[in-house]
């Protein structure tokens, strides 16, 4: 494990954002066509790059409806969504589901297992307790009990039905059904024959083919608390992103910083790293990885990192030290920015 410290006293953390640069040489159909939407709680952004203007918004709006789609599945905020009927039937009754929503909670109970925990998509009543609109601590007694609720070895699945045995479980998909709904909507962009293609769901990001004839999409990962200064940047074709961060959604009070990141074993805020990100083939495990090395800290995740094939990824502890897992440089055009490290 690579560590490297900030050169600055105060803790960073990161957010991916990509880099779109055309030249006036290129060839003009290979011209970027981009659209945005607010779904599942963010920003997604879609370009395309390569066909003709119609072609391109036609199936860039494809995509956009598979992810409203499945976010009309897998909601909490939804009463009529999948999920939502799993968590009201708790105590009660199987709840028969779709094939996507049954694949993503089997994937999800694969990454407990592989993590010992740190990634539970039981989380669902911690998650209610912390309000970062109205910043408030819960008590000590109230999270002591919900935290009794979390635990994924609970979740009992039958053919396509599932059942939360305990009332008051809750399931909370937040951590990976975002990135599963971003793989989707690139192979919808797949299906339509684009070659070239970039999507960011909010730091959960895609790539496919080049960003032009010649030249792969460039990738930063950029301190949102200082953006004119860039942590790290690597080009990628084909590859899957993820970040978590402490930043995204948060509140003070006496001076300690209250996060959305909450450790399944306690039901509060993870302290074991201020930002993540993971490099993967797919969205959906790097979206559920990145929560969870974020919780394992430096030295359990990036070792898991390291035990996992096809994976890469760096860790932010909180005292502002950078890891890398141990084949991050063998990215294409990886690099760290001088000026955010201490020699």
């Amino acid at each position: 494990m690579t560590q490297v410290p900030f050169s600055t006293a105060k803790l960073f953390s990161f957010i991916l954002i990509s880099f779109l640069f055309f030249t006036a040489c290129e060839n003009q159909n290979s011209q970027n066509h981009k659209r945005s939407q607010f779904l599942m709680g963010t920003l997604v952004e879609i370009s395309v790059s390569g066909i003709d203007q119609e072609s391109a918004y036609s199936s860039i709006q494809q995509a956009f409806q598979e992810i409203r789609r499945l976010e009309n599945l897998m909601s909490t905020h939804l009463p009529t969504s999948e999920v939502s009927r799993i968590n009201q039937a708790a105590g009660k009754n199987f709840v028969p589901v779709s094939q996507e929503v049954l694949e993503i909670i089997q994937r999800s109970l694969f990454w407990s297992e592989q993590t010992e925990g740190a990634f539970d998509i039981t989380i669902g009543p911690a998650q209610e307790l912390w309000d970062f609109d109205e910043p408030g601590l819960p008590s000590n007694t109230t999270i002591a009990d919900t935290a009794k609720l979390i635990d994924y070895r609970n979740i009992q699945i039958k053919k396509n039905t599932v059942f939360l045995p305990k009332k008051g479980m809750r399931l909370h998909l937040g951590a990976i059904g975002k990135g599963y709904a971003v793989d989707r909507a690139i192979e919808i962009l797949k299906n339509n024959k684009i070659k070239n293609a970039l999507i960011n769901a909010g730091g959960d990001l895609i790539t496919l083919g080049k960003r032009s004839d010649s030249l792969s999409w460039k990738i930063g990962l950029q301190h949102p608390r200082n953006p004119e200064s860039l942590l790290a940047s690597f080009s990628t074709s084909k590859k899957a992103i993820a970040t978590s961060g402490d930043y995204q959604k948060y509140f003070e009070l006496g001076g300690k910083r209250y996060h959305h990141i909450l450790d399944p074993k306690t039901g509060r805020p993870s302290n074991g790293a201020m930002s993540t990100t993971v490099i993967a083939d797919n969205v959906m495990d790097a979206d559920a990885l990145a929560t969870a090395i974020f919780v394992l800290g430096p030295e359990k995740g990036i070792a898991l990192l390291d035990s996992l094939d096809n994976m890469e990824g760096l860790i932010v502890d909180i005292h502002g030290t950078v890891s890398l897992s141990k084949n991050i440089n063998s990215i294409e055009n990886f690099t760290l920015s001088s000026n955010n490290i201490r020699h």
